[in-house]
């Protein structure tokens, strides 16, 4: 059984790097079929770590939704539209299916043979010579493979015949479907990396059952039917938390994972600047610069090295490559951050970042939204904030020249922020 090793949506290098090496770790420890993925488009700093590591990048990928493809039944046996109805009765006998799919010489399905409609050939003395595709047979609407299970689950359940045809996006025949497969457990399981809130998973991930979280966050995790692996601590970084299991297992990561995690490391801590550093990240990170040959300094300089969010890539795309979404106090709002080292261009580019930001506050009916842009080599943040005034207000930190928020010493959303924005909601 396939198992997804994913971080958050709008992942940042903690979450991309803690899944590849754990994936690489839980291969390692016996399980076989593991695979980490980038819940959604994979950031150009974490593109950087892949490629000054020379490994290739996890997948990204937009959902993990199970769909009609991931059900489907290939071997079940199909009939031919030009098959003489008496061999497509003794292919309907030989299969041991209620029912088989028809499909004509172009590969596009036609119809399903029954045992009803047979019948009613034999008691009109029909000629079994004939071909299968000339007699009416039983029109049923054929599932297409990119279907979602989830949208199709229960009419599927009620439906009276046992399986159902396949087809892809142009009609054509590729497989079955047996009603029981949608009864049963889904084909997959999740490993959370870096967030263990529903919310702030890849779409489709509720509906996959987790089998292990990894984290440094507060923990808002739902309960679970199983018990679970859940392995959590107050440290800067998940990929702390990944080495650390290295270790513990009696591992040691290659160069380059060693690599991957070290940039994980420097990332979330700002090189040890955050006030979510701990000594456990300092002594992780010390541990994987032997094994990698390069220091956390160098790989630091190398990630900001990459060109801005800012000057790349659209304001919307900008607000959305590392952004949480969160539900306290009955509120619903987003808190996103850049890493800039160069607060006049994010001065220059405030105009429309606002403007996206106060249009997804409106489409995705948020109660606010707050983008904090942090500048980790002078130690500073500003804000930019859409949305509640009560809550802004309730802020302690004061509006510039500009508009934006000043925030003197803050660097982490996590443990400086968050805690702000909960206080002002109550």
């Amino acid at each position: 059984m396939k198992t997804w090793v994913c971080g958050h949506r709008n992942p940042d290098v903690d979450s991309v790097a803690s899944a590849c090496a754990l994936a690489d770790l839980r291969r390692r420890t016996g399980l076989a079929d593991v695979e980490a993925i980038c819940a959604g488009r994979l950031p150009p700093r974490a593109q950087w770590v892949f490629d000054h590591f020379q490994l290739p990048p996890i997948c990204a990928k937009r959902d993990v939704y199970v769909r009609v493809r991931d059900l489907m039944d290939t071997s079940v046996p199909t009939i031919d539209a030009s098959v003489p109805l008496v061999d497509a009765l003794k292919s309907l006998q030989v299969s041991g299916q209620s029912s088989l799919p028809v499909r004509d010489a172009e590969g596009r399905f036609v119809g399903m043979l029954r045992p009803a409609e047979l019948l009613s050939l034999f008691i009109a003395k029909s000629d079994l010579s004939m071909p299968v595709g000339e007699v009416s047979l039983h029109q049923t609407e054929p599932l297409v493979d990119t279907d979602r299970v989830h949208d199709i689950r229960q009419s599927a359940i009620r439906n009276s015949h046992n399986h159902f045809p396949v087809v892809d996006e142009r009609g054509r025949l590729i497989g079955t479907v047996l009603k029981r497969a949608f009864a049963e457990e889904p084909p997959y399981r999740m490993i959370l990396v870096d967030h263990n809130e529903t919310e702030q998973g890849i779409p489709g991930a509720e509906e996959i059952p987790v089998v292990e979280v990894v984290d440094h966050h507060r923990i808002a995790f739902a309960p679970t039917k199983d018990p679970i692996r859940y392995m959590a601590d107050a440290v800067g970084s998940t990929c702390t938390l990944v080495a650390k299991m290295y270790r513990g297992a009696g591992e040691r990561p290659t160069r380059e994972i060693a690599g991957v995690l070290i940039a994980g490391i420097v990332s979330d801590t700002l090189l040890f600047q955050s006030p979510t550093t701990t000594e456990t990240d300092r002594q992780m990170c010390a541990w994987l610069e032997k094994l990698c040959g390069e220091t956390a300094a160098s790989v630091m300089e190398g990630l900001m090295s990459v060109t801005s969010p800012l000057t790349s890539m659209s304001p919307e795309e900008a607000i959305a490559i590392d952004a949480k979404t969160y539900s306290e106090g009955g509120c619903k709002f987003v808190l996103a951050q850049i890493e800039e080292s160069n607060l006049t261009l994010f001065h220059r580019k405030s105009g429309d970042l606002t403007a996206a930001m106060e249009r997804t506050v409106k489409e995705d009916g948020l109660d606010f939204m707050a983008l904090m842009v942090t500048d980790p080599a002078r130690g500073n943040s500003e804000l930019l904030f859409c949305g509640s005034e009560s809550v802004r207000r309730a802020l302690p930190y004061r509006r510039s020249e500009r508009g934006t928020l000043l925030m003197p010493g803050v660097l982490s959303r996590k443990k400086q922020l968050l805690p702000e924005i909960l206080s002002a909601l109550q």
